[in-house]
């Protein structure tokens, strides 16, 4: 949630802003702005006009042109403390317009320590937290005269999780940056330099890319690192290297985000099964960095997986997968309730995380729980270097590429393949390799291909999805491993179109829901022909029989099912546990063509964020 962006030594650095502010849109904001130093001031714009607010400042940046500004900090902003208005949009100045800072995350202890500003004469001009930070550095500046030792100071006496990114007019060419689980990088070309919350914003623009860690101050003057813990010890930060092509965060000559990540799908797929699989077999290799020993998993003897949204979806996939092939007990709970649980987890668990940008703030205290209980942790996520990934014992990278539209489409079925493959993994280290599992990978290997014909028929599952635009009411059902498909489909309608949308099993229609369906309902079926097919169609009938409109997702050429549907998409043929990864794709198209039906913004709905860094 939020995006910073902050640039020296670049000799055009509000288009440089504006342009990593536009890439961060997909993060969710409603305000925006950007400071840079001009006429020996600070030069501030802002505005706050929801999600055309980086358009606005693209207009209004005219003068700012002429300047000879090189450096700058920008900020879109998700409105937490104080109503999203020009006055609380970032970036924020102290008392003297000396100071400006934007920040991502919460000072919990704000109100105590803006108490004690007012009491020491400062004034504010905004409801934020963000501001009682520039009027601590105020007055840490009288001390120190560096902003960085300022900062240095100043940061441990804030509460919370946050990322802070500051200037000053006494030296505007120097940025100085830290971060306590919230996502910060550092970017440098040439002599330019930058710093930002995620990696598109500086896609392009950087050669080299630096891991931030906590509690590590930079100070940033042109591509000039100097990095020191709290303490004053210099700290060597470590470069990592993004293999992101700018084409791939641009929309091109799509229409917009999700409809282009729906279409590259079977490569984000492809992507993540690269170099793991060896004919029917998982690569001993699987993880892309690891501390946990084959010994150690083969030990293994519970399985708990945790995530938010889409990413707890995947994993309830792979529970279906862990237990058929390892035979293993495996808990599936949300992160945000996991991290409040009296957790029961030795040094023979595996605790699984699962995270598109590897930033939820939910998820990192649950795995720093899970760590502090004895457990194994390992990630699942797209982004490299980010603070889950750091915080494991292994980690399984996705290598999605960049996924812009807020609603998860590509990273949702690439975390499902290889959560697919972590299954197969840990059955071969326990020793339970089967036929039935070497046939499983064999057509692990082949969804990819499968992918790239489903999604060629885009426009058509985008007809077979007309028709519905006037329905309220949305239920799915499922069964086994089809819920989580069910569960998913429901969050994309509920994401983009905002439809009231329902999952459950269809085997609890009977317990209460079915009390909700007549004519004026849809109930969407995931009826591929698993073991539990013939289950599924005696509900598919009992909903019919009691007027709603049947949608159903089958497999190609299954006659008897479609014929028992009102309409129907058609998915090729796999083994039943990889149905997922195909099922789910005429939902998102569903979903897509509703909303856009209903003139909503498929890339940034509202009220949401991509990547989210506050409780």
């Amino acid at each position: 949630m939020c995006g910073i962006i902050g640039v020296t030594g670049a000799e055009n650095a509000p288009e440089v802003m504006i342009e990593a502010l536009s890439r961060l849109e997909y993060r969710g904001y409603d305000s925006a702005g950007i400071v840079v130093f001009q006429d020996g001031g600070f030069k501030r714009v802002r505005e706050a006009t929801g999600t055309h607010s980086v358009d606005l400042l693209r207009k209004q940046i005219g003068e700012l042109r002429k300047s000879l500004s090189i450096s700058g900090i920008g900020h879109n902003r998700w409105a937490t403390h104080g109503k999203p208005t020009q006055e609380n949009a970032h970036p924020h100045l102290d008392c003297t317009d000396r100071i400006a800072i934007v920040h991502n995350g919460i000072v919990e202890n704000f109100a105590e320590l803006k108490s004690g500003l007012i009491e020491r004469s400062h004034t504010f001009e905004s409801e934020t937290d963000t501001e009682v930070v520039a009027h601590l550095l105020e007055e840490e500046m009288e001390h120190s005269g560096d902003i960085s030792e300022a900062l240095r100071s100043v940061f441990p006496r804030l509460r919370g999780s946050m990322a802070l990114l500051v200037m000053s007019a006494d030296d505007p060419s120097t940025l100085a940056c830290v971060r306590r689980s919230n996502p910060l990088i550092i970017g440098t070309k040439g002599e330019e330099g930058f710093v930002a919350s995620d990696i598109p914003a500086i896609l392009g623009e950087a050669e080299r890319y630096f891991k931030l860690e906590d509690d590590i101050v930079v100070r940033l003057n042109g591509s000039e690192i100097l990095a020191r813990d709290l303490s004053g010890r210099p700290v060597q930060l470590e470069e990592f290297t993004v293999n992101w092509s700018m084409e791939r965060a641009e929309r091109g000559g799509f229409e917009d985000f999700m409809s282009k990540e729906i279409l590259e799908q079977p490569a984000a797929v492809r992507d993540t099964l690269a170099g793991r699989i060896d004919g029917s077999a998982v690569v001993d290799q699987l993880f892309d960095e690891s501390r946990i020993s084959a010994a150690e998993l083969a030990s293994i003897d519970k399985v708990v997986i945790i995530g938010c949204g889409s990413s707890y979806h995947a994993g309830m996939v792979a529970r279906y997968a862990i237990e058929r092939f390892c035979k293993i007990p495996v808990e599936l709970d949300f992160s945000s309730e996991f991290r409040y649980r009296d957790l029961v987890l030795n040094e023979k668990t595996l605790v699984v995380a699962v995270s598109q940008s590897g930033e939820t703030l939910d998820s990192i205290v649950a795995l720093t729980e899970a760590a502090h209980s004895g457990a194994k942790t390992l990630s699942v996520t797209n982004i490299v270097g980010s603070s889950m990934a750091r915080l494991s014992d292994a980690v399984l990278y996705t290598h999605a590429g960049p996924e812009i539209c807020v609603a998860a489409t590509k990273t949702h079925l690439a975390q499902i393949a290889a959560l697919e493959l972590l299954a197969a993994h840990l059955a071969v280290l326990r020793g339970s390799r089967t036929p039935e599992l070497d046939e499983f990978v064999a057509e692990l290997a082949l969804v990819p291909m499968k992918l790239e014909r489903l999604v060629a028929g885009f426009n058509e599952m985008v007809a077979t999805a007309s028709g519905f635009e006037t329905f309220e009411r949305f239920y799915f059902i499922a069964r086994n491993m089809g819920y989580p498909v069910a569960l998913e489909g429901a969050l994309k309608l509920k994401e983009i179109s905002y439809l009231p949308a329902e999952a459950f099993p269809a085997g609890e229609l009977k317990h209460g829901p079915i009390a909700m369906i007549d004519e004026g309902s849809v109930v969407v079926a995931v009826a591929n022909r698993t073991p539990l097919w013939e289950k599924v169609m005696s509900n598919i009938a009992e909903v019919r029989a009691r007027g709603a409109r049947v949608l159903v997702i089958a497999d190609e050429g299954d006659l008897e099912t479609i014929r028992n549907a009102d309409v129907a998409f058609e998915v090729p043929r796999t083994h039943p546990l990889l149905t997922p990864l195909l099922a789910a794709v005429p939902l998102q198209v569903l979903a897509y063509h509703l909303a856009r039906y209903r003139g909503n913004n498929v890339d940034r709905p509202r009220n949401l964020a991509k990547t989210v860094t506050v409780e």
